[in-house]
């Protein structure tokens, strides 16, 4: 078990399991499947979002094309957000056969890991409902947790659940998008930020305890990783499955897509800059990647 003594995350994961017990959200009785079809007129994620959005493919699109490769998509980010869930959920119970059950943290990150299972079924539903196919990563789901302290760990959790906040809070508020979508989006909000507060309050806690030698490793390694997850953003089957020849390269190459990316990872790279773990020698390779402006 760890000894690594760390007050302020213990504090802050008492006030966590607080609040979980004054809000957990159940999506089988608070989403209303049937209030709308899938396959109805309307968008499933803001169009600023999608992939191809401003691209010459985007404007050879008719406007029903463009909203059924909306829920293509969705249904796509759904799946690679059951994969997220599943990577997070074995970097916590990985993380708890280390805690003292007498450490506040062991319970909230028990609370956190019955939240990724509601997530994953409430995505999993959205998916079997859409009428797309199953999408998904077609990569192990393997973390790397060997160096800085489990460091390197929660700051992937953070870029997942950053990264899919931004989605979220942009969905939930557009009346262009299907009400089903938005539920889902909100949902996911309100209990991730839980999620987020406690990452946000791990990494920098153990930040400070590590050496100097812990420190280049996770600075290393942070956006070769982050770029990995960030990828995750596209995938090819969508494309494949739509006809869209060269889609997912366009996707990628596209300047609008790659502005969210950078415009969804800043709070991200905001509060990792402060911390230390982008200094000035290894920003040029978050910038490199595409991850900061």
């Amino acid at each position: 078990m760890t000894t690594i003594e760390l007050p302020r995350t213990a504090a802050r994961s008492t006030q966590l399991v607080a609040a979980s017990q004054r809000a957990t959200h159940d999506p089988f009785a608070e989403i209303d499947w049937d209030a709308r079809p899938l396959d109805d007129h309307a968008y499933h994620l803001p169009p600023e979002l999608l992939p191809l959005f401003g691209t010459a493919a985007w404007e050879s699109m008719s406007e029903d094309e463009r909203m059924a490769y909306s829920r293509h998509e969705t249904s796509a980010l759904l799946g690679a957000g059951i994969w997220f869930e599943n990577a997070l959920m074995q970097i916590v119970l990985s993380h708890l056969l280390e805690i003292p059950v007498t450490d506040p943290m062991h319970r909230y990150l028990l609370v956190e890991v019955a939240d990724e299972c509601r997530h994953s079924t409430m995505f999993g539903e959205y998916i079997r409902r859409s009428g797309t196919p199953a999408y998904a990563p077609d990569r192990p789901v393997m973390i790397d947790e060997s160096d800085g302290g489990r460091a390197l760990s929660y700051l992937l959790v953070l870029a997942i659940e950053e990264y899919l906040d931004y989605a979220n809070r942009l969905t939930m508020r557009d009346e262009r998008v299907n009400d089903l979508s938005r539920q889902i989006a909100k949902l996911h909000v309100l209990e991730e930020a839980r999620h987020v507060s406690f990452a946000r309050s791990f990494l920098s806690e153990v930040w400070e305890q590590l050496d100097a030698t812990a420190h280049e490793v996770v600075r290393d390694a942070a956006p070769v990783l982050v770029a990995e997850i960030v990828s995750l953003a596209v995938d090819p089957a969508v494309y494949d499955e739509l006809g869209i020849e060269d889609g997912a390269d366009i996707a990628r190459a596209n300047p609008h897509h790659r502005t969210n990316i950078v415009a969804g990872l800043s709070k991200l790279t905001t509060f990792l800059t402060d911390i230390g773990v982008i200094d000035d020698a290894h920003r040029p390779t978050w910038a490199s990647f595409g991850l900061v402006a």
